[in-house]
């Protein structure tokens, strides 16, 4: 409930009188509103505004500024520019003060531009600006990119009003652009910036006349000495609210609450106040504000915190107060990330608080350098020894815990906070439980008394509690600091024990080892007596169960010609080979695959491996501190296995920790080229489904860490990686293109760090050769080759198909085949036919018709080899039957011939006759490609002989034709030629006519079926040409013809 008022003077009346009238503010009234007469107020704007201003673009931000606009002539001495971070609604950055009148610029009015640095204005979201006069009053609260609450300066408790435009960094850099305000109040933007320039000197809206105030909210109850904000919101008589309205505030009581100028009311004492906010016109509302007594606090509770400062925070505690004499065993505070809720570090309590003030006192509790979260927010439990949460408080915000003792619960806001306050400051809670702004620490004093006397400290360092508990059978090394009052280093050497010898060891070297899980107490004890305890959590490791190793030596373990220096260790997540003389790894192999990967961090527990045998000689990871001191350069504890690479659970991220793993690593190798390569595998791996097979190693000798002779420090690094396809290995590999092989051997030294690991890439065999190890000895030997020596096999290409006849010689080419290395090539040749050849080109005779399969294998000078095949088709070749004579018979004649045939193959032949007689085709036996032919002809006519010649595919014929005269016609064949012999002289008319007359009886006889005449005829022939032989009246050469073809005649009719 609320009463409105009619202008301030009757506010005051009211006061002075303590009348009852209606306008009293002597409570709040249940009636309604009161309305007093119409005025002018200040319109929506006010008269002096922010009017333009930059604050992003493209790359770095350059020409930042804010402009202000006003009448010209206003003394704005005095104003100020306030930028507020929307993160935690606190101020930032420089303070800007005006000085002297804003110019006339444009007329009536004028503006004043203010110029920032580059990068000088944040860029949200969100982010603000407020205005605020001479007077402290903010006349302007604007943000960009959201609206947020103010939580100091003079906007405290005020919300921002959101412009509604932004810039988003892709604005051009030159000319820069801004977001401008027209004379309407609207906001646009972003365009081209004209600062120096008005952009809202056009006329303005009339300005609105406020009818009614209301404040929100209407009552509030708050405890002693915290606050409560206050809104007010002016409308016109259509219940318009009018913006910009400026507000009066006071409170009826200020001994119970007073209230700022921007409504936050602070609570003072129990008690009720009125806090009302007046309009120019005199308008005006009222809230009720109770104030409540602090409740009551635990018996034990937080009391001191600092946990941010300036720079890198130092001295962060954390103090807590109880009753003298309570002891706090078994206590504890955990500290929670209010990103998650989750706890990151438990604090185990011991101590009894002293008495210190009135029966109480204060323990306190320091942490590491950075060892409390800076917020916003994060927040701190105090637990007693039941495991019950005594506070649960949080500094920049509020959250919800999800683990640990408070899981569930949510946190309560101290609402102050350190923005990186000076070192020396820290937040206190006062005697009403009301935690206070930043001021001189108290530590170990109760709130209000001097703190005693500064004394020496010791800070630790190695390892914090917020990193992951160490695993149970692995070391970290502790370092103390000790730092006089003042704060300086003070050189000192530390004796160390452990409080909780059941769960953890330490050596006087800070080592300590993690036997049981729990939480671990060390105490450091510096010369001059300065002692603190320092805890830190272990656990047991666990195995990962969803990490699949496929084969650490898949490829074959690495073998050299010395296996005395070769110790191998064979675990789940990696195989190594120790060498005893170097205090180092010869090498590591092993797998990476998506699996392998998890939400582990770090373990940072570097151990002796305890599968390696007593006789070894042993070291710590003390061993390596303080190395590059020594060394001249950084040297690191490098991993050949990757640690990021086993993260699927704490025992597999441990175990890469262990010294079997480790060599003395250049800190620019380790941090550089190396860890760059690591992470291009690590991502095909975890991106790009690939599996992924390393060997890496070390070799040679530059010296030991810290010259001790213990652990030698390599001269370089080396590193094979075999890269498939997902879940494969040896057995997918046919080729060697279906395998991607990487090496690189890096140089162990300083001054590489930012040197492209692909730099250092080498062939396999330069590792084999520099490291003297046999690397991927389980590849097939020819694709083993290929990828070790970083060559290619030749390409093996010929100029087939063929194509040819039997018996014909075919030529073929390699010409084509090709080395991309170059290298001299040789030929190997097989035919198909049993024949094989050598050269780059060659031939072969096919003896028999088909098709043959040819292969080419061409080889390199390494062994590289490729094959080709390619087909030759061998046509057959018809046998070709040679002439053979024909002959002139009688009948009752025996025709006799011989002949042969040709074919280019190699076939098995077959051979038929047919003499043409009707005696049919008989079968011809063959010579080898000769034959003989015989048959006898009993009628004459004219017969073709047929000789037919096959081959398994076809058959050559030959023929020739044989004449059977008759014996009439061989006579008149005779008569024929005792006419040639007259004609020619050989034989005069007489002894012509004389034969001629024997040989027409004899015929005539014949075709008179007178067979006896005719061989009479023929007989008296024969003795009258012998006669005339023998009285030469015809020589024996013409007579021989005339003779034998006679006889054939008496033959054939005989």
């Amino acid at each position: 409930m609320r009463t409105r008022f009619r202008n301030v003077a009757l506010t005051a009346l009211a006061l002075l009188a303590g009348s009852c009238s209606e306008n009293s503010i002597t409570g709040p009234e249940s009636g309604g509103t009161v309305r007093a007469p119409s005025l002018v107020v200040a319109a929506a704007l006010p008269p002096v505004r922010i009017s333009e201003f930059h604050y992003d673009n493209v790359g770095t931000d350059t020409g930042e500024a804010i402009e202000i606009s006003g009448p010209k002539g206003t003394d704005i001495t005095g104003w100020k520019l306030y930028l507020y971070n929307g993160s935690g609604g606190v101020t930032y950055g420089s303070l800007t003060t005006f000085a002297g009148t804003i110019p006339a610029t444009c007329g009536e009015r004028g503006v004043v531009v203010t110029n920032f640095a580059s990068n000088g204005i944040q860029n949200g979201p969100p982010d603000g600006i407020a205005l605020v006069n001479a007077a402290g009053t903010v006349i302007e609260f604007i943000s960009y990119e959201g609206s947020f609450a103010a939580t100091n300066g003079p906007a405290a408790g005020m919300t921002s009003t959101d412009i509604g435009v932004q810039e988003v960094g892709t604005e051009t850099a030159t000319p820069v652009t801004s977001l401008k305000r027209d004379g309407l109040g609207v906001w646009t933007g972003p365009s081209a910036n004209n600062f120096g320039a008005c952009n809202d000197d056009n006329e303005p809206p009339p300005a609105a006349v406020v009818d009614t105030v209301v404040v929100t909210p209407a009552t509030a109850s708050i405890v002693q000495g915290t606050t409560q904000a206050f809104t007010a919101t002016a409308y016109d008589a259509s219940d318009v609210s009018i913006p910009g309205t400026i507000f009066t505030w006071t409170s009826t009581d200020e001994t119970v609450a007073t209230v700022s100028a921007n409504g936050v009311a602070t609570a003072q004492q129990p008690g009720t106040a009125l806090i009302i906010a007046a309009a120019p016109n005199g308008k005006a509302d009222t809230s009720s504000l109770q104030v409540t007594p602090p409740p009551s606090l635990p018996a034990t509770l937080f009391s001191e915190i600092h946990y941010d400062n300036f720079g890198t925070d130092a001295g962060e505690k954390i103090e807590i107060e109880g009753a003298a004499g309570v002891s706090v065993a078994g206590w504890s505070i955990v500290l929670y990330n209010g990103n998650g809720g989750l706890a990151y570090t438990t604090t185990p309590l011991t101590g009894t608080f002293p008495s210190l003030c009135d029966g109480r006192g204060v323990l306190v509790f320091s942490y590491p350098q950075d060892g409390i979260q800076n917020g916003s927010p994060d927040g701190f439990a105090l637990v007693n020894a039941d495991n019950q949460v005594i506070e649960f408080l949080s500094y920049e915000g509020t959250f919800a815990a999800t683990d640990g003792p408070a899981a569930g619960m949510q946190s309560t806001d101290i609402g102050v906070s350190e923005v990186s306050a000076p070192v020396g400051q820290s937040l206190q809670r006062n005697n009403s439980g009301v935690w206070e702004a930043p001021a001189a620490h108290s530590f170990s004093a109760c709130y209000g008394m001097e703190p005693p006397p500064a004394s020496s400290t010791i800070g630790f360092s190695g390892r914090e509690a917020g990193e992951p508990p160490l695993p149970v059978g692995f070391e970290d090394q502790l370092f103390g600091t000790l730092r006089n009052p003042s704060g300086v280093v003070v050189p000192t050497t530390f004796t160390w024990a452990s409080e909780t010898p059941a769960i953890a060891s330490i050596d006087q070297d800070g080592v300590f080892r993690a036997l049981a899980a729990g939480t671990a107490v060390f105490r450091a004890t510096a010369a001059d007596g300065t002692t603190d305890t320092y805890s830190l959590p272990t656990r047991v490791g666990v195995a990962s169960t969803t990490a699949m190793y496929e084969g650490n030596a898949e490829f074959g373990e690495p073998t050299d010609a010395d296996a005395s220096d070769d110790y191998v260790v064979r675990r789940t997540q990696y195989t190594s080979s120790y060498n005893q003389f170097k205090g180092t790894p010869n090498w590591v192999s092993y797998n990476i695959d998506a699996t392998h990967f998890g939400p582990e961090d770090r373990c940072d527990c570097f151990t002796f491996d305890p599968e390696l045998p007593a006789s070894f000689p042993s070291y710590t990871t003390a061993d390596y501190t303080g190395a590059g001191a020594i060394a001249g350069y950084g040297i690191d504890r490098g991993h050949l296995a990757r640690s990021f690479d086993r993260t699927s659970g704490s025992l597999d991220n441990a175990t890469t920790f262990y010294f079997t793993n480790i060599i003395p690593q250049a800190a620019d190798n380790n941090q550089g080229p190396w860890a760059a390569f690591e992470n291009y595998l690590g991502n095909l791996a975890r991106n790009d489904n690939k599996e992924i097979y390393v060997i890496a190693g070390a070799t040679g000798n530059k010296g030991t860490v810290k010259n001790e002779g213990l652990i030698v420090i390599p001269d370089s690094t080396w590193k094979v990686a075999v890269i498939l396809p997902r879940d494969q290995g040896t057995e997918s590999i046919d080729d060697y293109t279906d395998v991607e092989v990487i090496a690189v051997i890096m140089p162990n030294a300083p001054g590489i760090r930012n040197v492209a690991w692909e730099t250092y890439k080498r062939t396999v065999d330069a590792v084999e050769a520099y490291s003297g190890y046999d690397v991927l000895a389980l590849l097939r030997d020819d694709i083993e080759i290929a990828v070790e020596s970083g060559t290619r096999p030749p390409v093996a290409a010929l100029d087939g198909p063929y194509s040819s006849l039997e018996g014909s010689s075919v030529s073929m080419s390699a010409a084509l085949s090709a080395d991309a290395d170059g290298d001299l090539l040789t030929y190997s040749w097989s035919f198909g036919d049993g024949n094989t050849g050598s050269g780059v080109t060659t031939s072969n005779t096919y003896v028999q018709d088909g098709s043959y399969a040819v292969r080419l294998i061409v080889t390199d000078i390494r062994g590289l080899a490729d094959t080709v095949f390619t087909t030759a088709t061998v046509a057959n070749v018809t046998p070709v039957v040679g002439a053979f004579s024909g002959a002139t018979l009688l009948p009752g004649e025996t025709y006799s011939a011989s002949g042969s045939f040709t074919d280019p193959g190699a076939d098995s032949w077959s051979a038929t006759v047919d003499y043409g007689d009707g005696t049919g085709t008989t079968p011809l036996a063959l010579n080898g490609t000769s034959f003989t032919l015989s048959h006898v002809y009993n009628t004459a006519g004219t017969f073709t002989v047929t000789v037919s010649v096959s081959d398994d595919d076809a058959t050559g014929i030959g023929t020739v034709t044989v004449t059977v005269l008759t014996p009439v016609e061989a006579i008149e064949i005779v008569i024929g030629l005792v006419a040639q012999l007259e004609t020619d002289g050989k034989l005069n008319h007489g002894h012509a006519n004389s034969l001629t007359k024997m040989l027409e009886a004899a015929a005539s006889a014949i075709e008179h079926g007178n067979m006896n005449a005719a061989l009479g005829s023929l007989g008296a022939f024969l003795n009258e040409l012998d006669a005339m032989v023998r009285s030469s009246r015809l020589s024996e050469a013409d007579a021989a013809p005339l003779r034998l073809l006679v006889n054939r005649v008496i033959e054939s009719i005989s």
